[in-house]
């Protein structure tokens, strides 16, 4: 029997591979097999990010240098990757996100526009890329890392909020949309992660808030594996019949 969690007939374009929760999916998706376009803006990391990947005789992954604020140039520009190296891309995981810690009295809608953009705007033209017959004819699954704020309320992180909130709402009308191609289409809401990402808010806070925000977790913080295990699902044939949902990896945070 084919273990349905495997993905080493599939070629899987992931952004944010630099570092972080990325770097650690794109770790976990080449050890179930799966070929990878690495997406990112810093050559050097991303090759970093390559040689520790899982290599067999399937597996050629790619590196793509790329700046995705450049938003309207993604379609096209996934439609040469295809040409280039003769693939068909199988899924996505939209990794590449940014947050800015700011209360409303003192936030500038120009930070706001910038979240919008590379979190939500750039994963909707990935979204766009992958409906087309030439990047993708046998459908697949495309997978955008939310949060668990685009769900529960968080004093100071308005606009990611609001970022991560619309990626869900949309997440909803593409899977309904895109069905039909044979497209499924879903979110994961991590809690807090310690990465490089949340080193601003490390540095804002005490240790003693910091405890205490962990303690609002009943299992702990998270790590980057987790969210890497539940993007091998979505992407695999073991959820072929999940779309539409946003889903939660948070620890029991927001049962609270």
């Amino acid at each position: 029997m084919q273990d349905p969690f495997s993905l080493s007939d599939k070629t899987i374009l992931l952004t944010g591979a630099s570092s972080g929760i990325g770097k650690q999916i794109a770790e976990t998706l080449s050890k179930q097999g799966a070929r990878l376009i690495l997406v990112g803006r810093h050559q050097d990391t991303l090759d970093e990010t390559k040689g520790y990947l899982n290599v067999n005789l399937n597996q050629n992954h790619i590196v793509e240098n790329f700046d995705l604020e450049h938003v309207d140039e993604i379609p096209g520009w996934m439609k040469e990757i295809v040409s280039k190296h003769n693939v068909n891309i199988d899924g996505i995981v939209h990794s590449a996100g940014i947050q800015t810690t700011s209360p409303i009295r003192t936030m500038k809608i120009s930070e706001i526009e910038k979240m919008m953009s590379l979190n939500l705007y750039s994963g909707l033209a990935l979204l766009k890329g992958l409906s087309n017959k030439k990047v993708n004819s046998s459908g697949g699954s495309f997978v955008f890392i939310s949060s668990i704020m685009g769900v529960v309320g968080q004093p100071g992180i308005v606009g990611y909020s609001a970022s991560k909130g619309a990626i869900n709402s949309a997440v909803k009308s593409s899977a309904l949309e895109l069905a039909r191609h044979g497209i499924r289409v879903n979110s994961i809401c991590p809690g807090f992660i310690p990465t490089k990402m949340m080193d601003q808010w490390s540095k804002l806070v005490t240790l003693e808030k910091r405890k205490e925000t962990e303690n609002q977790y009943p299992l702990g913080f998270g790590t980057p594996t987790d969210v890497a295990y539940a993007a091998v699902y979505l992407l695999s044939e073991a959820a072929r019949w999940v779309t539409g949902t946003s889903m939660v990896i948070d620890g029991g945070y927001s049962c609270q």
